[in-house]
Order: structure tokens, then sequence, then C-alpha cells
């Protein structure tokens, strides 16, 4: 079977040139598409253990949001060997948990993956992998604000680094309380997220990209600075984040230089 692909979803249907008229789809609630999230998962390959099935939604969905290794042979493979392992109706249930997924983002800035994480009780106790509500988060992330927007108003954009990032909840808050400020994400905030745990750096890299947040993700140590994986949301390549980064570099580097030479 070749690579799960969720493009299929948002394609026309050619067969009839007809156009008809329906009603508008009313979007749901992030609650609500959790809900239904949760139902269809709990429905989805039930002859598998839920934390194994999840693991290979999130693989598949981030492998799909990469855009430097979307159309690897490695990717690819990978891709496929998870997907020999499902029924053609569970593999659908896959493309209607990510259109549920990218449904609950757009109603909400919000841990989406976190909380149901949470909720399904996937975690492993012994990784420590409790992750905070979002109102948690958001009223950590809301003491940032003032520091955050007064360094945006002198250099334009900041950075944020989660050396333990979860699935990104603290940035996600952050990203929240700035869209209600007024202030744009995806113009003037740059996360570097790093976790240890594969899937956990994959949840967090499918919400920073489908939220439209500039972001690094690492699947790999802090402490010992050795990562297996480094990943870059798709909005970090549309506006050319990685210009932006040098030119701040060299600007520092600039300014360092000044510094000692005044001294």
């Amino acid at each position: 079977m070749s690579q799960l692909s969720f493009e299929s979803l948002f394609l026309a249907d050619q067969t009839d040139p007809q156009p008809q008229a329906s009603a508008p789809a009313r979007m749901l609630s992030p609650a609500e598409a959790r809900k239904q999230f949760a139902s269809v998962f709990r429905h989805t390959a039930k002859n598998m253990r839920r934390s194994e099935v999840f693991r290979d939604f999130i693989t598949l969905a981030a492998s799909e949001l990469d855009m430097a290794r979307i159309r690897s042979p490695e990717n690819i493979e990978n891709s496929r060997r998870i997907c020999e392992r499902y029924q053609p109706d569970d593999l659908d249930a896959m493309k209607q948990l990510f259109c549920l997924l990218v449904e609950g983002l757009a109603g909400d800035i919000h841990d989406f993956l976190g909380a149901l994480y949470m909720e399904q009780e996937l975690g492993a106790d012994e990784m420590g992998q409790y992750f905070s509500p979002s109102c948690i988060s958001r009223l950590m992330a809301g003491l940032l604000m003032p520091g955050a927007e007064e360094k945006i108003k002198r250099e334009g954009w900041i950075t944020i680094d989660e050396p333990a990032c979860g699935s990104a909840g603290m940035v996600v808050a952050l990203a929240y309380w700035m869209v209600e400020a007024g202030l744009n994400p995806s113009e003037q905030l740059y996360a570097t997220c790093t976790d240890i745990d594969p899937m956990v750096a994959d949840m967090a890299f499918i919400q920073l990209a489908l939220l439209g947040i500039p972001a690094k993700v690492v699947t790999g140590n802090t402490l010992t600075l050795k990562a297996n994986r480094v990943r870059y949301t798709p909005v970090y390549y549309f506006n050319d984040w990685q210009g932006r980064l040098a030119s701040r570099s060299r600007l520092d580097a600039m300014k360092k230089f000044l510094a000692n030479l005044a001294a």
C-alpha cells in the first residue's frame, strides 16, 4: 500500500460536473471535535492497543506535514509499513481523525493533542508524561506576555526555547495570547522545541505546523545535546525564517563585537 495521504480529503469530486448547492457545514467546537475524535479513535483498529494506534496516527500525520521529507524514500517506506497493518476502513478512520484534529485546532488555539493524550490515558507514567491543561499553560504563558510584547516592539519578533516541550502546550498558549493581543505568531514568534520521546515530539510538530507557528522541533535529549531528528514547520519555510534567524545572528554578533571594542 502506498503512503497514507490526506490530500484526497480536500480534492473535489470530478465525476459530476453539475454544481450542487448544499448548506455550509457547521464548524465543530474544539470540545465537540475532541469528543468525536475520541469516539472514532475508540473504534479504529479495535484489535490493537490504543497507544499503538495513536502512535501510528501521529507518525503518519507528522510525516504528511514534514515538507523536507514528505516524498523521501525513507518516509514513504515507513508510512507504507504502518499502513499495511491496518484495514482500509481503519485507514479511512485515520483520515477522519486528521480532519477532526484540523477542525479542533481551527476553532481555538489550544493543546488539542495534549488534552486527548491525557483523557485517553496514553501517557507513560515512568517517563513522567503528564501534560498541563490548556488553562494552566495559558496562565503561565500570560505571565510572559508583558516582556514578550516589549521585545516585539523593540526587535520585531521573539524566540522561545522549550527543552522538554511535550506536545508544545506552552508555545501554543503563548501563541494564543499573542493573537489576543493583536500580534501574529506566524511572523513574530519562533520556537525551538525538544523532547526525548519521538511520538511526543511529533505531537508538538503536528500542532505547531497546523497552527502556523514557525518552529524547529527536535527529537532528542536536551541534557546530552544528542538529536535524532530535526523538523521544521511549513511556515518556517514559507516566511523565510532561516534567513531571518541568520540576519539576527549576524546583528547580535556585530553588537557583541562593538560592545567589546567599547569596553
